[in-house]
């Protein structure tokens, strides 16, 4: 369909940078989750906690802290934030069940104190808070233990030297609960294992360049006295961010609630080893759909989805009980190679195909075609970076995940 009130469109990349725009959660919710996730942990941290001996903080991780969250589908549905509760105790003090019933005692009297609508929900691995009002989201609290030097002992041990020797990927790995374990009520050194701020300075370090050039336009458009490096991440979308927002929204509108769709982790960490720091979202989605599945590791008769911070870890673990959901990742990156393609190759950009529209939305895109300014979006291209991953980028990512400011203690919304 023709759009002659969007002549001053200037290519694809203007029209999917406004789109992806828009799949952002406001600054009243992000503000609002903030503030929400903070009062939890000076709850948690107060005088009078059962945990405050143990110095509890509250993080962010998941795609909140990845930059990659997007709206829910409707108005209706809640958006969640996955929390860790890091608890700076050690296994002698805590058996996972025990720890798991300290963490719940403060959460379940925070939501009495608070007047919740909905009791704190007991999960196989955290608490669910749930919050209903303008906003409905929900927080999935996963209590953990510091466990970084197991963690780098068990890199060592599988023979992933350089993972066991960088502390900006393994020094901050967690002990976690969770009640399938054999272990859960057993006093043992042997619990399970997570690192989501490892994975998370992997992934800043993947768009590092063109993340500094998105802090330094923000920086100079907005006119702040701040240095590049003291821009704020939640600040700036970077093209591999906004492409991965694309692509899940397009993931979300083609499978519904369907419980066998792809999984975010899989699609943001196959994305992000696929892209190759290109300065625009169109040509980050041309690589990323082009090559992302070259990440996928062949075992045997089995295919493989590696942690890139634990590569023992199988992102892809479910596929082989329930081929389904492999099939259905392959359906889907079919239908989005086809979807972007027809989009990215026509000769007009003010035109979408119809497939696309009703794949991130009709009124979505309505919204933000019809909201686009003819303004030029300053991106001034630099030297594309290579895949390898240097040291001291490692380092500077790995301190600004862990940048804090406040009692709660969060490792990266500034």
């Amino acid at each position: 369909m023709k759009r002659p009130e969007q002549q001053a469109f200037r290519n694809h990349d203007d029209v999917l940078e406004q789109i992806a725009g828009a799949l952002d959660i406001t600054d009243a919710q992000y503000e609002l989750a903030v503030s929400r996730y903070k009062s939890i942990g000076d709850w948690l941290d107060r005088k009078s906690s059962t945990l405050a001996l143990y110095s509890p903080e509250i993080s962010p991780q998941g795609s909140f802290l990845l930059g990659t969250v997007i709206r829910p589908l409707s108005d209706a549905d809640e958006f969640d934030l996955d929390l860790v509760c890091r608890v700076n105790a050690s296994k002698s003090d805590f058996t996972q069940s025990a720890l798991k019933a300290a963490v719940g005692r403060e959460i379940i009297a925070y939501a009495a104190a608070k007047s919740f609508s909905e009791d704190p929900e007991d999960k196989r691995r955290c608490w669910t808070l749930t919050y209903q009002g303008d906003v409905n989201f929900h927080m999935d609290i996963l209590p953990a233990l510091p466990d970084a030097d197991r963690y780098q002992t068990k890199m060592l041990l599988e023979g992933y030297v350089s993972l066991a020797t960088s502390d900006a990927l393994s020094g901050d790995a967690l002990a976690i609960t969770d009640d399938k374990d054999d272990n859960y009520n057993v006093l043992t050194e042997d619990w399970p294992v997570s690192n989501p701020f490892g994975f998370a300075a992997w992934f800043r370090e993947r768009m590092s360049v063109r993340l500094f050039e998105a802090k330094a336009s923000y920086r100079d458009r907005e006119m702040v006295t701040a240095s590049v490096e003291d821009v704020p991440d939640y600040k700036v979308r970077t093209p591999l961010q906004r492409a991965i927002q694309l692509l899940k929204r397009h993931r979300d509108t083609m499978f519904g609630d369907d419980e066998d769709r792809p999984i975010s982790i899989i699609i943001t960490t196959l994305s992000a080893h696929a892209y190759r720091n290109e300065d625009s979202v169109a040509e980050a989605l041309k690589t990323i759909l082009t090559t992302m599945d070259a990440y996928i590791d062949p075992e045997g008769s089995d295919a493989r989805v590696p942690n890139p911070v634990d590569p023992s870890e199988d992102f892809a673990d479910k596929w082989a009980d329930t081929p389904r959901k492999e099939e259905q990742f392959w359906r889907w990156l079919r239908a989005a190679r086809t979807d972007f393609g027809a989009y990215l190759n026509a000769s007009r950009y003010d035109e979408m195909p119809d497939v696309l529209r009703k794949r991130l939305g009709e009124r979505l895109v309505e919204g933000a075609l019809a909201g686009l300014v003819s303004a030029a979006l300053s991106a001034p291209a630099i030297a594309k970076s290579g895949s390898t991953i240097s040291d001291d980028r490692l380092e500077e990512a790995s301190s600004r995940i862990k940048s804090t400011g406040n009692v709660t203690k969060p490792w990266a919304c500034e």
